[in-house]
């Protein structure tokens, strides 16, 4: 077998953890034969104060290693005002994509917010509480503020420490110890506009003894709705178009009115009396008169569905937490972690959009209403169709309750007077969530009321004279705004509710200590075992069960259809981690030390896999530290993944169809697979900017693979003290990426590969509409990425005028590539906003300057976000053709700025901030975002907010 370069060099890698773990682990036997130990190696000097950093589970003195490690400590976390931890980690330079957050109103709403470090999503952002995993995706929101003593954010790969899922990065959550008090905390909120108002409590109490220690909390928060009505930049839907050179902003909307917007055949008698294939009723029209009661559909007539959408869903969580720890004997402790949270949120949107063909309803010509005499609707696409919305409905909502739970218990020790200490504990997570969600018309009594009709001595009826239906009343679908159109609709008016349970078993243990000491230190060492039993289930309301072929049929409404989600899985891991000190106190290497780590996994979903990492530390001088590191990554398919249920998704789709011409497809004949039955000539128009997709699973996908190299200096000035400053650069590339299909990628793949894997994913209706796209999860994706990190902090020293702390952290990136196929030319997302994967600015900064002076404190953060381009908006299907470049959204800064006073003899602490002190509004990204004009996963919507905390401590 040839081996590529490539190969060669992640053999020889494998081949050297395996050896150095080896040649360490034999090591100890023969340690005594070693000189005897200088103060600096000994194991008691080894041993004091020794810390796991998150990035090994070594046990080490050093708290600058060879992993780049963004600290968040308890007085950052108290200065910055937030109180949900989603808020504070989403500021992060490293932070980019599109993870979610609480002002995802469309697509979200549940409270929730997740974190996807260097833009590789979420999914591929491991989360820990103290060391211990949390569950894929987990809502770091579901914390307390006031449990976490300090946050660590591991900004590399680290698959052979964590396991799967830490290809981005890790964010690990550190609680609070050994605390002995009182503190209870309120804080109160609202914005400059006087809406958003929000509160929380939190309480804390600890107590400790030479035995052990118990630390109890309790937190409550809540968040009010602020409508998008409320802001100027989301209290209408604006669009921009470009077909004939200039730019042109207008306020648009749905084509989905409720007056109807009517398709009508060519030869049709009201067709060729108005001169136009799509008609509106007239405001305040009966609609019986197919002629005088219409008008020809413009723009103008969109339906603005953005008033009625929200810029932050409302919350409330409560919490509960408790810690603790008891000394069974004087090597043996006992411990103990546990919290429980509820959060309650929901979305507002606007009310339900009617589709008559792929919500596959038929309204019969036969219908005592329907003065057009045709049929319209049904998903065969042998009829026109009929688009109008339910506004007598009034919004959909959604009340979504979480509920998520943790219990680690465990014991922990030493082995006599070695170095060597152990731990082994046991984990139980739980997240279950019911999602109910109202404004939906039960089906099959909505068909009923669109079917034929009649008049039975004046009582419209259902039905045929000779064959009525009983408890039915025709629906006028013609005249929504007839009162008796109303009653009937809300006489079938549903909503459904969801049920999702996920729980994982966690056993785990690990054994870290002293291998042993030769001339040049120390040798470490750390092993561990895991066993993990993953568990989900997914139960939808039977009105919402996705009927075959197409899984877009359901009881209601198509946008609600899915289906039952059940699966587990379970693995066995092994990790080893060796510290080998190669060099110490030599002239041009202070210390060189290099850090090796392993770990094999073994899924019965898939099989096994084994990852590696290799760390080099050194210090070319005590002030200097020169670090590098290579890991293997690795992401398992999850549950959803292998066995998720298909069900339909409204996905943003920018049709390269769209005014198609004989020509274009005269260029390229794969337009003719990809744009079936699109008119040829320049006629073309998209219904809208969302079409129903079809999300199905896989049970055969791989794990991802992928390889992240960091290297990079630290710098700590003898002659400046206090100051550090460190630049790290990086890179990423992530193999066989487990992805959804995206259905512009899917359209435009097909136009310039013509693959039929890719162009049979299209479904057209016979006038060029799409019926649907097929969206199936693969390994096909690549993913490349790389940047630089910069930090900087100093303290400045107590003078006269008080103490001054600065700080400031940045990001640019460089290069964000990805592939969706190996078919499809690869697309660098760096300095883009990107209509897959999110906002890519290059660059991302935040800088603080703290001040102190006698219980006196202010704070002053700025938070810097790069102009971007969007992507989507130049080319076929941006709805700027005519454009010649793409649209540009400048750079924004948000300012934020806190004082407060501490009194010592009671121990109060009071604080006033104000978050984005400038008001800045966010940047307008018009249609080519999904809620409020603007890209809400990365800017402020919520504009200039203020808010007052109060701390007593006792």
């Amino acid at each position: 077998m040839k081996l590529s370069v490539e190969g060669k060099f992640r053999l020889a890698v494998k081949t050297a953890l395996l050896a150095g773990i080896t040649v360490g682990a034999q090591g100890s036997v023969y340690a005594q034969e070693g000189p005897a130990t200088t103060p600096a190696t000994s194991e008691e000097s080894t041993d004091l104060g020794a810390i796991e950093v998150t990035g090994s589970r070594l046990r080490r003195v050093d708290t600058e290693t060879a992993s780049p490690v963004y600290t968040i400590d308890r007085a950052a976390i108290e200065a910055s005002g937030v109180t949900t931890l989603g808020e504070l980690l989403q500021e992060m330079p490293s932070i980019s994509g599109a993870a979610t957050n609480p002002q995802v109103n469309n697509g979200g709403g549940d409270g929730a917010a997740t974190v996807s470090l260097r833009g590789l999503g979420s999914e591929r952002t491991l989360t820990l509480l103290n060391g211990r995993r949390l569950g894929p995706s987990f809502d770091v929101n579901a914390l307390p503020i006031n449990l976490i003593d300090r946050v660590e954010v591991l900004k590399e790969g680290a698959g052979a420490v964590y396991g799967s899922d830490a290809i981005g990065g890790v964010v690990n959550f550190i609680t609070r110890k050994d605390y002995q008090g009182f503190d209870i905390s309120y804080q109160g909120g609202q914005s400059s506009k006087h809406d958003g108002e929000s509160q929380s409590v939190e309480m804390t109490w600890g107590t400790m003894s030479d035995k052990g220690s118990l630390m109890l909390g309790l937190n409550y928060n809540k968040q009010n709705k602020i409508g998008a009505g409320n802001r100027k930049f989301s209290k209408n839907a604006l669009y921009i178009y470009n077909y004939y050179g200039s730019d042109t902003l207008i306020t648009l909307g749905s084509s989905r009115v409720p007056n109807g917007r009517i398709s009508l055949p060519s030869g049709h008698p009201t067709r060729t009396a108005l001169g136009c294939a799509n008609v509106v009723r007239n405001d305040g029209a009966s609609g019986a008169d197919p002629v005088n009661d219409y008008h020809c559909y413009t723009p103008a007539d969109a339906y603005d569905y953005q008033p009625f959408n929200l810029i932050v869903t409302p919350q409330e969580r409560g919490s509960l937490f408790s810690s603790a720890a008891y000394k069974l004997t004087d090597s043996v402790e006992a411990y103990t972690d546990l919290f429980h949270n509820f959060t309650q949120s929901g979305f507002t949107i606007a009310p339900l959009p009617f589709d008559a063909r792929n919500d596959n309803y038929v309204i019969s010509a036969d219908s005592m209403y329907n003065p057009f005499g045709i049929d319209f609707g049904g998903n065969s696409g042998a009829n026109p169709q009929f688009l109008t919305r339910f506004t007598n409905l009034g919004n959909r909502q959604s009340k979504v309750e979480t509920t998520t739970d943790q219990i680690t218990a465990g014991f922990k020790g030493g082995f006599g007077a070695s170095s060597w200490t152990w731990d082994v504990a046991g984990t139980y997570q739980r997240s279950a969530q019911v999602a109910a969600v109202s404004g939906y018309l039960v089906g099959a009594s909505l068909q009923n009321a669109l079917g034929p009709s009649f008049d039975d001595n004046g009582t419209p009826t259902c039905g045929t004279p000779d064959a009525p239906i009983s408890g039915c009343t025709p629906i006028n679908i013609f005249n929504l705004e007839d009162p008796a159109a109303a009653t009937a609709l809300n006489a079938i008016t549903a909503g459904y509710e969801n049920r999702t349970v996920q729980t994982s078993r966690i056993a785990e243990a690990s054994f870290s200590g002293n291998l042993f000491t030769w001339s040049e230190g120390t040798a470490l060492a750390a092993f561990g075992l895991n066993y993990r039993e993953d568990f989900l289930n997914a139960d939808v309301d039977g009105l919402t069960e996705a009927q075959p072929p197409t899984f877009l049929s359901c009881q209601l409404s198509q946008e609600t259809c899915s289906g039952d989600t059940r699966g587990d899985d379970n693995l066995w891991e092994a990790s080893a981690e060796l510290f080998l000190p190669l060099l110490t106190g030599k002239p041009g290497a202070q210390s060189l030390n290099l850090i090796l780590g392993l770990r094999y996994s073994d899924y019965d979903s898939f099989g096994d896999t084994t990852n590696g990492t290799a760390k080099l530390e050194w210090r070319p001088v005590n002030d200097l530290l020169v670090r590098a590191s290579y890991a293997e990554v690795f992401r398992a398919p999850t549950i959803s993944d292998r066995f998720g249920a298909a069900g339909s998704t409204a996905a943003l789709f920018s049709d390269p169809c769209q005014g198609l011409t004989a020509a274009d497809v005269a260029g390229n004949p794969n337009y003719t697979a990809a744009c079936a039955n699109v008119p040829t000539d320049g006629s073309f128009q998209p219904e809208n900017t969302q079409i129903s997709g079809v999300l199905t699973s896989s049970p055969d996908l791989k794990p991802e693979t992928g390889e992240v190299v960091t290297y990079g200096i630290v710098y700590d000035p003898h002659w400046l003290p206090n100051f550090s400053t460190s630049v790290d650069l990086w890179h990423y590339k992530i193999n066989d990426a487990i992805t959804s299909a995206d259905p512009t990628v899917v359209a435009r793949t097909c136009i310039e590969s013509g693959d039929p894997n890719f162009c049979n994913l299209i479904n057209r209706y016979p006038d060029g509409q799409v019926f649907y796209i097929s969206l199936p999860t693969t390994n096909s994706a690549y993913f490349e990425t790389e940047g630089v990190d910069i930090g900087v902090k100093y303290r400045v020293p107590k003078t006269p005028f008080g103490s001054f702390t600065f700080t400031a952290d940045s990001s640019y990136t460089d290069k964000f590539e990805y592939n969706l196929s190996p078919l499809s030319a690869p697309t660098d997302a760096a300095g883009t906003f990107d209509p897959t994967f999110g906002n890519y600015a290059k660059w991302r900064a935040t800088a603080s300057l703290g001040w102190k002076l006698n219980g006196f404190e202010a704070q002053w953060t700025s938070r810097y976000i790069d102009g971007v381009d969007i992507a989507a908006s130049l080319g076929p299907g941006s709805a700027r053709p005519a454009a010649t470049e793409v649209l540009k959204v400048g750079s924004v800064t948000y300012h934020d700025v806190v004082v407060g006073y501490t009194y010592e003899p009671t121990r109060t602490r009071v604080l006033l901030g104000m978050e984005n002190v400038f008001d800045k509004q966010p940047p307008l990204f018009y249609q080519y975002a999904l809620n409020a004009n603007t890209n809400v996963e990365t800017y402020d919507a919520i504009g200039r907010y203020l808010y007052f905390r109060v701390s007593q401590s006792f």
